[in-house]
């Protein structure tokens, strides 16, 4: 047996991860990503319980069982090859499988009950976690190990150019003092983007801004000049919109772009609606929103929120907000 601490080798550039049991034996579930992947959400072990689904939302419910022992989450980001949901769900599903679990349930999106289905399931929050309600893939497995039933539940998705994973463990509690570890390595180049791109500084608040304020700038998504172009990666920021419009479809927003001081008003206004136009077409084609809870406008460089005359001023002007419709009132 390997005790706590010690490093299982690892193929080059896969994302090989080892989970431990509360005492020193190696529990054997070992998980290969490919390159590009990124460990984003570890959490620690807690004596409680974890829902797993064990049919799809059926009569305003999803039926499950409570699996109970020691319950820990994780959360990783995928790039490049593995971004596909499909196919990382199926690549996950059989390493599962050839460690010895038995898969008791699996679906995916509509099948499985879409917003209702994923909604009623701890599957992870935004920023970490994003769920793309028409893409979306969930199994759970179980097996017989040496302390007692295991068990393990997935969630996997995709947003733009990036793979999404949730996996909640549960394991006996044999009561030992010393908490499960990973182990984990980072494909060099990849790693540190997926970390830029996807945890920008106060994206965390967008949503709560959004909704005590009535707007919130998504500070994540920046602009040359002139330019409305997007990169295709994963923000924060709009994952967490994503998110907040998928929990009630009655909910409405407008995305307002605005520029810098640079060349004339009607350039500046196209400029602008560009941005914004931009940013719906991401939310509603990389992660799912429903095309008719966003409007996106344009206002040029009439609202500035910094002086035009430095370049700080300037790149700060370059944005799109995010302000909440009243629910009340027509949208076009």
């Amino acid at each position: 047996m390997t005790s706590i601490g010690h490093r299982i080798p690892c193929r080059t550039a896969i994302l090989c991860v080892t989970f431990y049991g509360l005492l020193s034996p190696v529990v054997a579930l070992e998980l290969d990503f490919a390159e590009g992947a990124s460990l984003v959400l570890n959490t620690q072990a807690t004596d409680s319980a974890h829902p797993i689904a064990t049919d799809r939302f059926v009569d305003g419910a999803v039926p499950t069982r409570l699996a109970e022992g020691a319950v820990r989450e994780f959360v990783w980001h995928t790039s490049g090859a593995s971004t596909n949901a499909a196919s990382l769900a199926e690549n996950l599903r059989q390493q599962l499988i050839d460690q010895g679990y038995e898969i008791a349930f699996s679906c995916n999106a509509i099948n499985c009950g879409g917003f209702d289905f994923r909604h009623a399931l701890p599957v992870g929050n935004a920023p970490e976690m994003h769920v793309d309600l028409g893409n979306f893939f969930y199994l759970a497995g179980t097996r017989d190990g040496e302390d007692g039933p295991e068990d393990v539940a997935l969630m996997v998705s995709q947003g733009g150019s990036t793979g999404f994973v949730h996996m909640a463990l549960v394991q006996p509690n044999t009561g030992g003092d010393a908490p499960p570890t990973i182990h984990s390595t980072r494909t060099p180049d990849a790693a540190p983007d997926i970390e830029l791109t996807l945890t920008p500084a106060g994206d965390g608040n967008v949503i709560s801004r959004l909704v005590e304020d009535g707007a919130a700038p998504l500070d994540d998504l920046q602009f040359g000049t002139g330019a409305s172009t997007l990169s295709g990666r994963a923000y924060g920021s709009l994952t967490a919109l994503a998110e907040f419009l998928a929990e009630d479809p009655e909910r409405r927003v407008v995305l307002v772009g605005h520029t810098d001081f640079t060349g004339s008003l009607n350039a500046n206004i196209a400029v602008s609606e560009a941005r914004a136009a931009a940013v719906r077409d991401y939310l509603t084609g990389s992660l799912g929103v429903n095309p008719a809870q966003i409007r996106a406008e344009g206002i040029g460089f009439l609202s500035p929120r910094a002086n035009n005359t430095t370049e700080a001023g300037r790149e700060t002007n370059r944005r799109v907000e995010v302000v909440l419709e009243d629910p009340g009132q027509n949208t076009r």
